[in-house]
């Protein structure tokens, strides 16, 4: 059954009242009728199994909330992918497949190697909106509970000083993983589960956040590579090939999630 986004807020007292494009596709795409049931989700971790009680003639849809189901999954880590923003087909190719295998964040950084460059404010906005709908869609196709935020830009030192400082007594437990093609040698699940090993150092799994930096369309350079290490981000490679950007975010996404059971 598909399943349809919910706001938070279209939810009070065991009713539901859902408006815009997806009380549209719901009546006039599928053509549901008073009386179906109908799958929703708030993106945030909450399905709801409701019923449709009236079609308004605006088009919204609103009715009673059969039962609610709140999703949890407290051994899985929390992967926040820091890619370097590539070119318009390929990030959103990225955040659609990112967004189906279980990314939990996408942060889209500039390099002095990037192609593309966002720079101004209104730009930057469209694109967002632009971004959020279609992280949204693969949401709605995949069956995710949840939806993936996605940041605006931000430049490479400031978001690897920020994921490497340390965080406070009682926030997240937190890992930097940077994937870097100037890493050879060993296979990249090896190369993936020492780099888990050594960030970790012995700490339980349960409830850590990873936050793993992906290169360019250029790839990272020498300098960069020594700032991460230098703060404490540990660096791996993907194998004996060069892959592209969008390319080694889900080979190194999928893997990770993999080592952490969420795959």
């Amino acid at each position: 059954m598909p399943q349809f986004f919910l706001p938070p807020d279209a939810v009070k007292d065991g009713k539901f009242h859902l408006k815009g494009p997806e009380a549209f596709h719901v009546s006039k795409v599928l053509r549901y009728r008073e009386g179906d049931p109908l799958a929703l989700f708030d993106g945030k971790g909450t399905r709801f199994e409701a019923v449709i009680g009236k079609i308004h003639p605006d088009g919204s849809v609103s009715g009673a909330i059969a039962s609610t189901t709140r999703e949890t999954a407290e051994s899985a880590a929390r992967l926040n992918l820091y890619q370097g923003l590539l070119k318009a087909s390929h990030w959103e190719w990225l955040l659609q497949k990112g967004t189906e295998i279980g990314v939990s964040s996408f942060v889209p950084v500039t390099t002095p190697r990037t192609v593309v460059l966002l720079r101004e404010e209104e730009r930057v906005r469209s694109k967002g909106d632009r971004w959020g709908k279609i992280v949204l869609a693969a949401a709605k196709q995949c069956g995710r509970a949840d939806l993936p935020a996605v940041a605006e830009p931000v430049e490479f030192r400031d978001a690897i000083k920020s994921s490497c400082a340390e965080h406070p007594q009682g926030g997240d437990r937190r890992l930097t993983l940077l994937a870097w093609e100037g890493m050879a040698g060993a296979t990249a699940r090896r190369s993936v589960r020492e780099a888990l090993l050594e960030a970790e150092k012995g700490e339980e799994r349960q409830g850590i956040a990873v936050d793993l930096f992906v290169g360019p369309e250029g790839g990272f350079s020498e300098e960069e590579i020594e700032l991460a290490e230098s703060l404490g981000a540990v660096v791996f490679g993907l194998g004996r090939s060069t892959l592209r950007g969008e390319t080694a975010a889900i080979a190194a996404s999928s893997l990770i999630l993999y080592e952490f059971g969420c795959l």
